[in-house]
């Protein structure tokens, strides 16, 4: 009868409906959990690239303090640095210098940017910049 094909018609247009519906439902559960990977992996990444900045900083071999054989090692200019004109230019400036440990020597002063660069002309961010 026509009435059955009817309800037949409109069962499966229904069933096609809630199909679509699913499937929609999928797609935006997918690409939330993507987005969601997505901004965990990224957090994770800049918390451990702040942590690196953090140890290159303890470490004497960043843009803001470096040792001197940090920027003997980088130069290629062994022996060419003193420490007293750093310590004096430190002393002149009221700025302190930090020790970082050494595997050598236990600890050793890390030296300002500003000390290198007034006293022997060398930017630390061009030396140890990197594209970070």
């Amino acid at each position: 009868s026509t009435m059955e094909i009817l309800q037949i018609a409109m069962a499966s247009e229904q069933g096609r409906l809630e199909a679509e519906e699913r499937a929609k439902h999928a797609e935006r559960t997918k690409s939330q959990i993507s987005r969601k990977r997505e901004a965990s992996a990224l957090g994770k990444l800049s918390a451990i690239t702040r942590r690196c900045r953090e140890l290159e900083d303890r470490l004497g071999e960043s843009e803001k303090h470096a040792t001197i054989t940090k920027v003997e090692k980088a130069t290629n200019g062994k022996g060419e640095f003193k420490f007293a004109p750093l310590r004096r230019w430190c002393r002149d400036n009221a700025i302190e210098a930090k020790d970082v440990p050494d595997e050598r020597y236990g600890s050793v002063k890390s030296w300002p940017a500003g000390a290198w660069l007034a006293v022997y002309g060398i930017d630390l961010k061009s030396l140890f910049g990197k594209a970070k």
